[in-house]
């Protein structure tokens, strides 16, 4: 199995320290993508979005598991308990608290889980689709009519999280897998927040159908910074080469 793929993860132009994490695994029956975003601001959200990846990422590599969709879920509810732990012990990261978007391309088939409102995007054929939902107050608002998805695109609110690994022991997961035709062009996107909070679907969709993955990342690091970078962002594109 042969993977492309590029990742850049920087902090906002106002931030004193970047809060998100990223971490890319190659293992011999695939290959595992991270990306966590950090809440609450302070040492906490760094060391919760940190200590995520990691241990996302052993408890994936140590599982006898067999079931990819059943590993990420289990490695999920891993790290939350371990973050829940420190969070309730600790009056330095009293509070921490992180999304977490994980990411497993295994052959033709990818699995992924989804806590908070870090996104996984999937371009197919040159049209980008949305994989994931956010866990926000605004999406929660759209999916029960208040408000339109171009009105939540601009809420006051929208940076507010109704799910997130390390506040409760209860935790809600979505969690799916997709068997990708091999006839088909696919590429994937994994990105915080920061992303997606400056840059259109529709200009997302024109820059991850750049070819050449150096040039895609670069141009969706220019349009972030062009538009003042106001948050961290992180970010992972992958494709399948074969």
């Amino acid at each position: 199995m042969c993977y492309k793929y590029k990742s850049l993860t920087k902090k906002g132009s106002d931030k004193d320290r970047n809060e998100d994490s990223i971490g890319i695994l190659e293992l011999e029956d695939g290959i595992l993508c991270i990306v966590c975003d950090g809440l609450g601001g302070g040492l906490g959200a760094r060391k919760a979005s940190e200590l995520c990846v990691k241990s996302i990422q052993t408890y994936f590599l140590e599982s006898n598991e067999k079931n990819h969709l059943s590993k990420i879920r289990e490695s999920i509810i891993a790290a939350n308990a371990e973050l829940f732990g420190i969070s309730i012990s600790s009056k330095k990261f009293k509070g921490m608290a992180t999304t977490s978007d994980v990411f497993f391309f295994n052959n033709h088939t990818i699995f992924w889980g989804h806590i908070g409102d870090s996104r996984i995007y999937h371009l197919k054929n040159s049209k980008l689709h949305q994989l994931t939902k956010d866990h926000s107050l605004v999406q929660q608002m759209v999916d029960e009519g208040y408000i339109s998805m171009r009105a939540a695109s601009k809420h006051p609110n929208k940076n507010v999280i109704m799910n997130a690994l390390g506040e409760s022991l209860d935790i809600d997961i979505d969690s799916s897998k997709l068997i990708l035709d091999t006839k088909a062009r696919h590429r994937f996107m994994i990105c915080s927040d920061g992303v997606n909070a400056v840059i259109s679907k529709e200009e997302l969709e024109i820059i991850l159908n750049e070819n050449d993955l150096d040039k895609c990342i670069d141009m969706l690091d220019k349009t972030i910074q062009s538009a003042g970078a106001p948050d961290d962002y992180s970010i992972i594109v992958i494709e399948r080469t074969k």
